[in-house]
């Protein structure tokens, strides 16, 4: 981060310099985001990182950072990319009034997208414990690399979210004011017959974001403060 300093400050850190060893241990650096943060943050440079439930602390961590906005298909939809323990994945998010959208998930040989979008989190005004939201996509699968009958595998695809509870935790020694939610997700085979279900819990802190993630990752670092009343 840029530093302004007088000339005779300059001058006496050159002279410790001179005499202390040239190879320095990594800092800690922090970065501030500009603009103000909302509901469901989502603005450009927020970055957030987890480790595995029992990890210690300076394990694997699996950190997410919005880059910003990117075009689809003529529209403008926000990326944020997760990468860390073998995971490089991006999302493309819309943060509409009704709710926050998911349309594409990329990662290294594969590309979903989702149509219609999946509704990830309803409008905030709506968020409350025993809301339920569902519906209906279908993913369009596409790998590339894949045999010519395995490159584009279409799925339909039911989601059903519901807020099970709100309640204060500490992670890492922060506490939090978190939503408790349950996504349930159910493929269907070519007869209607359902395929494969899943089942997974995450929480959410307005105006910070994810703090347990749906793969059981906990918050232990992040850049997004709300702004003080």
């Amino acid at each position: 981060m840029p530093r302004a300093y007088l000339w005779i400050t300059l001058v006496v850190i050159a002279l410790i310099a001179a005499c202390a060893p040239s190879v320095e241990a990594p800092r800690l650096e922090v970065q501030q985001l500009s603009e103000p943060v909302s509901f469901y943050p989502h603005q450009t440079g927020a970055r957030w990182a987890y480790v595995r439930d029992g990890a210690a602390l300076d394990g694997i961590r699996y950190v997410e950072t919005v880059e910003g906005p990117s075009v689809i298909d003529g529209e403008v939809w926000i990326a944020s990319r997760l990468v860390g323990g073998g995971q490089d994945v991006r999302h493309y998010r819309q943060y509409r009034d009704d709710g926050v959208y998911l349309r594409r998930q990329t990662r290294p040989g594969a590309t979903i997208d989702f149509e219609p979008p999946i509704r990830e989190f309803p409008a905030e005004a709506e968020l409350r414990v025993g809301l339920t939201w569902r519906a209906d996509t279908v993913a369009d699968q596409r790998y590339p690399s894949a045999a010519p009958g395995l490159r584009r595998i279409t799925v339909p695809v039911e989601y059903v979210y519901t807020v099970i509870d709100r309640r204060p935790v500490t992670v890492a020694g922060r506490a939090f004011d978190v939503f408790v939610i349950d996504r349930t997700v159910r493929q269907y085979d070519e007869d209607g017959g359902v395929a494969d279900e899943l089942s997974r819990t995450m929480w959410f802190a307005p105006f910070i974001g994810t703090v347990r993630h749906e793969n059981a990752w906990f918050l232990v670092e992040t850049n997004v403060t709300p702004a003080q009343p």
